[in-house]
C-alpha cells in the first residue's frame, strides 16, 4: 500500500503565550501544498522494519516513525509488525511539516491495512501525542486554523487555489531552538487569526491574503540567518504578492498570481543555484 503525505506552510503564525508544559500556544492557518512524500506500509511476519530514502530522517524505535507504530499498536491492544518506506521529497529542517505529514500518513496506513480498528477519535488522540502538527495532517483538509499547541484543528473551508514559489536553503533550522527564543524577543497581542479567515471566507482575495501573511518567528529567525532576508526580498521582486518563512524555517515561500509563477522560480533558482544547495519548488493548494 502506498500513501501520499503533502506538506504545508503556515499563512499565518501567532505565537501567544508560553504554556504550563514548556509548549507554545499560537494560532496558525495551515495550508496543504503539493510537493509531497510517498509512504510504502506492508505487513510483516515477525519484525518491524523501517527505511528511508534520506539518512538524515531516524527510523528507529524512538524515532516519529517508531513511535507511531506503537502508539497504533497500544492503541488497539494488538502487536503487528509492519514494513515501512519513505520516499523523502520533502525537504527535512524547512518548516513544511515533512516529519509530522509522514506521521500522520503512516498512522492512516496502518489503520487502513489492519482493517480500520481505530475510530477518528482514536486516531486523534494518537495524532496529538506524536506531534503538534500531526493531527491537521490527519485532518484531510487543504486549510485549517490550528489552536492550542496548533493540534486543535477547524477546518477552514476557501475557494483559494493558491501557487508558490518556495525557496529551501542549503541548512535547516530547528523548531525547538526557534521557540526556545521566543521570549527574547516578546510576545505579541495584536489582532489574532479571525482576520485572515474573514479574507478566506470572502472568496478569491489573494491580494487580502497577501497582506494578511503573518509569522511572529519570522524577526527571531532571520536575525540568526539573514540570508533569508534576500530570499524575501528576491521573491517580492519576482512577482510574489506576498512572502513569508513557513513555521519555524528555514523555507520561505511566495505567493503568486498562476501566470507568473514558472517565470518567477526559474529566475529564483538562478539566483540560488541547487549547485550551492539550495532548492526551488513550484508548489499550488492541495
Amino acid at each position: 500500500m502506498f500513501i501520499t503525505a503533502p506538506a504545508k506552510i503556515n499563512l499565518y503564525l501567532r505565537v501567544i503565550r508560553k504554556m504550563d508544559d514548556g509548549y507554545h500556544e499560537i494560532e496558525t492557518l495551515f495550508e496543504r501544498i503539493s510537493i509531497y512524500d510517498r509512504i510504502s506500509v506492508e505487513p510483516a511476519r515477525d519484525r518491524t522494519t523501517m527505511i528511508c530514502d534520506d539518512s538524515r530522517v531516524p527510523t528507529g524505535e524512538n524515532s516519529l516513525l517508531g513511535r507511531t507504530v506503537s502508539a497504533f499498536n497500544k492503541s488497539r491492544g494488538k502487536d503487528s509488525y509492519f514494513r515501512v518506506a519513505v520516499e523523502k521529497n520533502i525537504p527535512v529542517g524547512a518548516g513544511l511539516g515533512g516529519g509530522s505529514s509522514d506521521a500522520a500518513a503512516l498512522l492512516k496506513g496502518l489503520n487502513r491495512i489492519s482493517g480500520y480498528p481505530l475510530d477518528r477519535k482514536a486516531m486523534l488522540d494518537i495524532s496529538r501525542a506524536l506531534g503538534a502538527d500531526v493531527p491537521f495532517f490527519l485532518s484531510d483538509c487543504s486549510f485549517g486554523v490550528g489552536k492550542g499547541r496548533g493540534d486543535i484543528i477547524e477546518k477552514v473551508e476557501a475557494p483559494l487555489d493558491i501557487w508558490h514559489v518556495i525557496v529551501k536553503p542549503p541548512f535547516g533550522i530547528s523548531t525547538k531552538e526557534a521557540y526556545g527564543k521566543v521570549s527574547a524577543f516578546g510576545l505579541t497581542k495584536n489582532m489574532g487569526v479571525d482576520k485572515m479567515v474573514t479574507v478566506f471566507l470572502d472568496g478569491n482575495d489573494i491580494g487580502g491574503l497577501a497582506e494578511n501573511l503573518r509569522n511572529d518567528l519570522q524577526e527571531i529567525v532571520l536575525r540568526d540567518f539573514p540570508v533569508l532576508n534576500n530570499v524575501l526580498s528576491e521573491l517580492r521582486t519576482s512577482g510574489a504578492r506576498g512572502a513569508l518563512l513557513s513555521g519555524s524555517g528555514s523555507a520561505v515561500f511566495g505567493i503568486f498570481e498562476r501566470a507568473g509563477v514558472i517565470k518567477a522560480a526559474r529566475r529564483m533558482g538562478e539566483i540560488f543555484p541547487p549547485g550551492e544547495g539550495w532548492k526551488v519548488y513550484v508548489a499550488r493548494t492541495c
